[in-house]
């Protein structure tokens, strides 16, 4: 059995959805796994696993659907200042615990508290693609694109190694110690058997995105809004669920296609369950605009980053379904076995137990 310490970021649902299912995984082989969590992970995984230790994080200030940097950094300078704390205060778990390999899931002290204290440590996240991804950018994107490369490079700076679950595969200079694969699903999602009911799934990073309603009542379809805290009930075409309604996903697996952000864990999971996606990136959010240029470049959906475009977008993008779905059918979506793989090989070889059988993807 090893010992594993595992810290995920507190922002965005992904993060603790891929390390509650790696953990999961992880224990049923019988290694004992530590998580330390921030914020909105600490609340999603302290219910589901029985070790789980809060520690700061890092937020983002969200304003009319865009993310607001400067309030942001304001927000997490009281962090910046007391990260040598929070590392002194990992390094001494470390120490006490004495773990066998630390995992990080975007969240930036595990690597260096185990730096300190001599203990191999990996990241395993979605971000890890950031800073290869190279597609000609438009001018709102130059600053943020520096921003969020540069808190990648000091978030893995780290670390030994660095494996990225995606759905696109930008190219990996020689030599650098990267890896992709495809996306970490949770179980949820692979029980599901996808139909197609005719209604639209619309999901929202956060409720700030006050036009939405505006602009679904346009459209002749059946909406299911997951997207704000404080609205639930029918109004016209549009029926509102409380965002973390446990009824989503099943929801989503029974959809016509999906509206989103450019958040990356919707969009793998929509693309596995066979759904075409229309992406509405946050702004100033570099990771959600890289995620929907991909997804239109691979032909899986059509993003707008122009709500000015948002009725030319839209009709083009109910116009060529049929080639999205097509495009999505030919592709693999699944890498959990890929990713287990990876982390076995950086436990000691006394303490690996085989894992086959135990992630296997649903019949799709």
């Amino acid at each position: 059995m090893a010992r594993i310490l595992y810290s995920c970021c507190g922002e965005g649902q992904g993060h603790s959805s891929r390390v509650l299912t790696l953990t999961r995984v992880l224990t049923s082989l019988g290694h004992e796994v530590k998580i330390l969590a921030s914020n909105k992970a600490f609340k999603v995984l302290t219910p589901h696993l029985p070790d789980v230790r809060e520690i700061p994080g890092f937020t983002f200030v969200y304003q009319n659907n865009r993310v607001e940097l400067i309030a942001s950094f304001w927000g997490n300078l009281p962090l910046v200042r007391q990260r040598g704390r929070v590392v002194r205060e990992i390094v001494k778990l470390i120490e006490d615990w004495q773990p066998h390999l630390a995992i990080t899931d975007f969240e930036p002290f595990l690597p260096r508290a185990a730096e300190i204290a001599g203990l191999r440590c990996i990241s395993l996240d979605h971000q890890g693609v950031i800073p290869f991804s190279r597609p000609p950018l438009p001018l709102d994107q130059q600053i943020p694109a520096l921003a969020a490369r540069a808190v990648v490079w000091l978030t893995d700076y780290h670390t030994e190694a660095h494996f990225a679950t995606s759905f696109y595969y930008p190219p990996v200079p020689a030599g650098e110690p990267v890896e992709f694969f495809p996306p970490i699903l949770r179980q949820k999602v692979l029980d599901i058997q996808p139909r197609d009911d005719g209604h639209v799934v619309v999901y929202q990073t956060s409720n700030s995105f006050t036009r939405l309603p505006e602009l679904l009542k346009s459209l002749p379809f059946q909406f299911k809004v997951f997207a704000y805290e404080d609205r639930e009930g029918a109004d016209g075409n549009i029926s509102y669920f409380p965002r973390a309604d446990a009824r989503f996903i099943e929801e989503v697996g029974t959809a016509s296609w999906v509206l989103t952000n450019g958040g990356y864990t919707l969009m793998s999971e929509a693309l596995y369950l066979g759904k075409p996606v229309f992406s509405l990136p946050v702004a100033w959010q570099f990771e959600q605009w890289l995620n929907a240029h991909y997804l239109q470049d691979l032909d899986y959906g059509l993003m707008c980053d122009d709500l000015r475009d948002f009725p030319a977008k839209m009709q083009k993008f109910i116009g060529q379904l049929g080639r999205y779905r097509e495009n999505i059918s030919r592709e693999k979506f699944f890498g959990n076995d890929l990713a287990l793989a990876r982390i076995l090989k950086f436990l000691p070889e006394e303490k690996v137990l085989s894992a086959a059988g135990l992630i296997r993807p649903a019949v799709v």
